[in-house]
């Protein structure tokens, strides 16, 4: 960095310290001050700073100022020499090289990236990840275009969707679902290590008489059991021995949805099974039609409650040519809005349902009925949505 003294432009910084001590915030440089700077700048531009290890070196008098303008080379800073230098070296390339250059920098940043993960490795690297996220985010993707073709192809028909609401009847798992064996091993050996409590130091006196092996068996789930004063209800029920089902009193430990075998939806292979579903009506909400759908399918004993007024999902169904003309009628196909209902009371009335069949499936089953009868495509939905 090169820095005049004296000269005019020393007297023109002087002149400003004293405009700073008298208060003032500006001040004037005189015609000839003026000239001095900018001979003393264009002989900047025609100098090459030198360092000199770090020492202030005293450098020759400046002829292009008139010759009495000695100047201080103060050393630049290593950051400041080594963005000089890049600045130089760029200068003198072309626009090409210039995107080479920053090309190869760029692999060069990768490279140094996979090196350091190669240094990082876990004992998890191999193991495959994301493999379940990968699954459906293909077939999610394969879905929605799947849809905007749909949608693409009933605007260019001219032919509008008509509206069907389905319904998920939902009865939560009754009891608490059986564990992992990670889970159990991870239990005993903490009920272990609690039955040690704290250790305190000898000289604290805090500590009791030392511990007797006995102290530190854990008791099993079955001895626990066997000192109740009552006889606990049995996690597996006479319906799952026989497969029983039309009765809410099985697969305790999961969620179980009410599923009907139904012609409603207008198969031409007649009834399948499927969720309770119906058409609004008008003026009709479509959580009033969900509600309508499973009093009309399976009566009005059922007690339902509904968490939300939104739908969970949509999903889309086109009308094939073979359907009944006056089923199908001018309509590209159906939009299916799903509604989510818990389970809250009562019961099927066998004698009030219009569907021919029901039960209370598990998500498995449910997905097992619809890919015999539909295929595996229609299944993943169910699959994922339940």
């Amino acid at each position: 960095v090169l820095v005049p003294v004296g000269g005019e432009c020393d007297r023109g910084v002087r002149k400003a310290k004293r405009s700073r001590e008298m208060g003032g915030s500006s001040f004037l440089l005189s015609v000839a001050q003026r000239r001095a700077a900018t001979a003393t700048a264009s002989s900047f531009r025609s100098l090459v700073p030198v360092v000199s290890n770090g020492q202030e070196t005293a450098h020759p008098p400046n002829t292009l100022a008139g010759g009495h303008h000695p100047f201080i080379i103060r050393p630049l800073s290593a950051a400041a020499a080594t963005s000089a230098k890049s600045r130089a070296n760029s200068g003198h390339l072309s626009y090409n090289e210039r995107k080479a250059a920053a090309k190869q920098l760029r692999r060069e940043t990768w490279d140094r990236h996979q090196q350091r993960l190669e240094r990082l490795k876990t004992r998890r690297d191999n193991s495959p990840k994301d493999v379940k996220k990968t699954v459906f985010r293909s077939w999610w993707d394969q879905e929605m275009e799947y849809h905007s073709k749909l949608r693409r192809t009933a605007k260019r028909e001219g032919k509008p969707w008509r509206i069907r609401v389905a319904v998920m009847v939902e009865r939560p798992n009754v009891v608490m679902p059986d564990y992992e064996d990670y889970e159990l091993e991870w239990m005993d050996l903490k009920n272990y290590l609690m039955s040690y409590g704290k250790q305190y130091p000898d000289e604290t006196k805090f500590m009791f008489e030392p511990d007797k092996p006995e102290d530190h068996i854990i008791e099993s789930d079955e001895d626990m059991l066997a000192g109740l004063p009552f006889v606990p209800a049995p996690r597996e029920t006479e319906a799952d021995a026989s497969g029983n089902v039309k009765t809410l009193d099985r697969q305790l430990k999961t969620k179980v949805f009410l599923a009907v075998k139904s012609g409603a939806e207008g198969n031409r292979n007649g009834p399948r099974w499927t969720l309770p579903s119906a058409i609004p009506q008008e003026d009709e909400t479509l959580l009033q039609t969900a509600e309508r759908a499973v009093s009309e399918a399976v009566g009005e004993d059922l007690q339902l409650w509904l968490p939300s007024n939104a739908p969970m999902t949509i999903n889309y169904r086109v009308y094939n040519k073979n359907m009944a003309e006056d089923f199908r009628g001018n309509y590209f196909g159906e939009k299916i809005f799903f509604y989510r209902l818990q389970y809250d009371s009562g019961d099927v009335d066998e004698e009030a349902m219009t569907a021919d069949d029901y039960g209370w499936l598990t998500r498995e089953e449910v997905v097992d009925r619809i890919t015999d009868e539909r295929g595996r495509h229609q299944a993943k939905f169910y699959h994922y949505m339940l």
